[in-house]
């Protein structure tokens, strides 16, 4: 039997016969087809070289897998599985591991440092000096430790100091160490060139399955609970290496850099850094891109999961025969989805029977005098530059600027500064600005406004500050997962002659809620010492990507060089965590206090809800289909075999949107995020589709007999998605644009009567003011402040 470690759940020697039972039935399921008979326990490797990274057109890259000539002077041994729990146990008297039912299970949940000592007492049992010198050490419980014990009741390293023990080199040590970074990938590919080693890439995903990785890896295509399996259940590698792709993912010895040197003998990584490598992807949760032999992972050295464990390696002699240094093969056509310009007009025709009275010219041009005019006195515009903050481009210590759109912010004016003070978490801050940041750019498009395109400019570096704040470290590897927000430092700045204040300190404080995580990033290479808002919400995401064609607009048309390049970084990260959702089975991962990259848990151990767009296929299996089809679409241009139909009508919609109202704007704006991304990556055949299916939701709000019509806010919520549904290129009806007009003119009367919009008028009282009007008042409930300026997009729509 497998002790546990203190921080495992459970005590398996102390529990009920039921629970044993229960136990042993899982483990027996999941050693089923591992046990090891005669299996070898190490492969035996000869020094050679390889081209190391991939080619530029594999499905599924990452920017840090450029390809370098690579070779390796020495011949060596690695496990060919990675250590299992009952090797693990039998070296180091105790099993961290979550799944901790022994056997051929691989070992997971160890630190970076877990591993190097696992090596060096193997090393030592078996006369070998160890290849490590491991000291202050400190354990996971913040004890101190010795490496004679490992910390083995203590949770495991937590941290160390390393060196080589008398080697000038890891390759040169006599006992067990970790591989390389390119010895991994030299044994793993196996002397392939391609994704996998046994054949190309053809899906990313969970679904449909990739018949190469499905021979080969336990992954979320195959492996059915959401936990690793016995070692050696699928194929063997041609060298006889099994679970390179996929189970757990290995530590190796490197620190993470982005982009290597070119050519190299005996890479050994860099001298420093914050992240180690890992490789190889892991079971659970990762799509069959995360597991190619040139996917790359890291981590910081403390970080530990159920998904990570690691196998060893040992350098046997020097090659036969010195391996040359290959060349690099041609450079391939690029198979990017990057897309340069919005499509035109309509591809397919489409028409919808009219209702209703058709307004006059009269009633349009009045309409459209009022909204207009109503832009012009408020300031609008200028408004949400003076009160969108996060850091200015003349603050003297000449740091990144950006500006988002707050909320959780009170407001407060002595003399003529005014102050905006953070209290809240602000989990909402990218829906709001993300839409307020496709309207500027269409409003500068459509007229060269000098302050919508400051704002699309610095909403756009907004939205790349909320990938920036996410990284840990210059060489940090998941450089594309998205804060929910990001507080870096407190500064005065100066827009348009009205003097500011940001004051981040009252939100920067350890906070941990169901939904979201405010935690410190104290070594961030673009501001320093800041906090960030983790655990990004899919109901800001819709707005994300609906954002997309509008910056590929104004990066491919835009008249200022500044405002293009804006667009076009915000579209490029934008892209990337597309990506990263499609790669990982449609999950949005987030980082730990410690910069690690994981997919979120709820207290009971599952995923959480918001972080997946999976959760409820198992019971509805087109549960959730536009956003992953949307994800699809802007990652790889392509639906990757997600077929939503028309995306209205599901099962899942109707028992989503019963049971929360706010759930009817996730589900629809992902509908036209859909709309909108397939019609940019040229499927018209999607698009015609989605289209279909969203007159039959136009038809069925104005129905009446929708759910949630009762709710204050359903009408005004519906104009407003009418008029986004417009700018997709949906005919609206004679009814459907009245009701935009009734909504929006009783908007504009709700918003003028608001008496703060220029608290720098030295006739405005001194003390705190309420930062942003309220859609709720004397007239009812209108339509939302950040959803007004919409019609500037319908303005500039070439779709309609």
């Amino acid at each position: 039997m497998i002790n546990r470690s203190s921080r495992d759940r459970g005590d398996l020697l102390n529990a009920s016969p039921e629970r044993s039972a229960r136990f042993a039935a899982l483990a027996a399921l999941f050693l089923l087809g591992g046990l090891a008979g005669c299996r070898p326990e190490f492969a035996s490797i000869d020094g050679g070289a390889f081209i190391m990274g991939s080619p530029t057109d594999e499905l599924g890259r990452d920017d840090d897998e450029a390809q370098r000539p690579v070779s390796l002077s020495h011949d060596f041994d690695l496990g060919a599985t990675e250590v299992t729990q009952d090797r693990f146990y039998s070296v180091m008297g105790y099993n961290p591991s979550y799944q901790a039912f022994g056997g051929d299970l691989p070992v997971e949940q160890v630190s970076w440092y877990d591993a190097l000592a696992f090596a060096n007492k193997r090393s030592e049992g078996e006369g070998l000096a160890p290849c490590y010198g491991i000291s202050d050490i400190l354990c996971a419980d913040e004890t101190l430790g010795d490496a004679a014990d490992a910390c083995k009741a203590h949770g495991g390293i937590l941290s160390a100091s390393v060196a080589l023990n008398g080697a000038a080199s890891v390759y040169e040590c006599e006992g067990y160490r970790l591989p390389t970074e390119a010895e991994w990938e030299f044994a793993a590919r196996a002397g392939s060139t391609t994704a996998f080693p046994n054949g190309p890439i053809t899906h990313t995903g969970c679904s449909p399955a990739d018949p190469a990785a499905s021979a080969i890896a336990w992954y979320c295509a195959n492996v059915g609970l959401p936990f690793a399996r016995a070692v050696a259940g699928r194929n063997a590698n041609a060298w006889g290496l099994y679970d390179t792709a996929g189970n757990v993912a290995e530590w190796v010895w490197d620190w993470y850099e982005h982009d290597p040197a070119g050519a190299a003998v005996d890479p050994e990584g860099p001298a420093g850094g914050h992240f180690r490598v890992a490789r190889g992807g892991a079971a659970w949760f990762h799509g069959a891109a995360r597991l190619r032999s040139a996917e790359r992972a890291a981590f910081a050295p403390d970080y530990r999961n159920r998904h990570l464990g690691f196998r060893v390696a040992r350098t046997t002699g020097a090659a036969a025969v010195p391996p040359l240094i290959p060349a690099l093969p041609p450079e391939p056509v690029s198979a990017s989805p990057e897309i340069t310009a919005r499509a035109k007009d309509l591809p397919f025709p489409f028409s919808r029977p009219d209702v209703g009275t058709p307004l006059t010219p009269a009633e349009v041009s009045a309409f459209t005098a009022k909204i207009t005019g109503f832009w012009k006195d408020v300031h609008s515009f200028d408004w949400l530059l003076w009160h969108s903050h996060g850091m200015d481009a003349a603050d003297p210590r000449g740091l990144e600027d950006y500006k988002l759109f707050w909320q959780d912010t009170q407001a407060s004016k002595s003399g003529d500064v005014v102050t905006f003070t953070h209290t809240g978490g602000a989990d909402n801050l990218a829906l709001r600005t993300a839409k307020l940041m496709t309207d500027a750019g269409a409003g500068y498009l459509l007229t060269g406004d000098a302050s919508m395109g400051r704002l699309v400019e610095q909403y756009a570096k907004g939205m790349v500050a909320l990938f920036h704040g996410m990284q840990w470290d210059v060489e940090d590897p998941e450089s594309y997962l998205m804060a929910r927000a990001i507080f870096t430092l407190d500064h005065a700045y100066a827009e348009q002659g009205r003097d500011s204040y940001v004051d981040y300190g009252p939100v920067k404080a350890l906070r941990f809620d169901w939904n979201a995580q405010t935690i410190p990033n104290p070594t961030n290479p673009y501001w320093g010492d800041i906090w960030v808002r983790n655990m990004r919400s899919k109901d800001d995401v819709p707005h994300l990507f609906r954002a997309i064609p509008m910056l590929e607009r104004v990066a491919a048309e835009g008249a200022d060089a500044n405002i293009r390049d804006a667009a076009a970084e915000a579209v490029h990260y934008l892209r990337l965590f597309a990506r990263d959702i499609v790669d990982t089975g449609w999950y949005i991962r987030t980082k730990d206090l410690r910069g690690n990259a994981l997919v979120p848990l709820n207290d009971a151990g599952a995923v959480n809800d918001l972080a997946s767009f999976v959760e409820y296929t198992g019971l509805v299996s087109d549960a959730e289909c536009a956003p992953r089809l949307a994800s699809a679409l802007i990652a790889y241009g392509d639906p990757l075999d997600v077929d939503c139909g028309t995306a209205f009508g599901s099962l899942y919609e109707l028992v989503a949107s019963f049971g929360h109202y706010f759930n009817y704007a996730i589900i629809r704006y992902f509908h036209v995020a859909a709309l909108t991304n397939a019609l940019e990556a040229g499927r018209d055949d999607v698009a015609e589709t989605l289209m279909e299916g969203l007159a039959e939701r136009a038809d069925y709000i104005m129905s009446g007999n929708a759910i949630h019509t009762d709710d204050p806010s359903f009408w005004p919520d519906a104009a407003a998605f009418l008029s986004i549904a417009a700018t997709a290129g949906l005919p609206l009806t004679s009814e459907e644009q009245r009701l935009v007009v009734d909504r929006y003119s009783a908007a504009v009367d709700h918003y003028a009567a608001w008496p703060n919009w220029d608290p720098w008028d030295p006739a405005f009282p001194q003390g705190s003011f309420e930062y942003k009007p309220s859609s709720n008042g004397a007239l009812g409930t209108a339509v939302r402040l950040d959803e007004l300026s919409y019609l500037m997009e319908y303005c500039n729509t070439p779709l309609r």
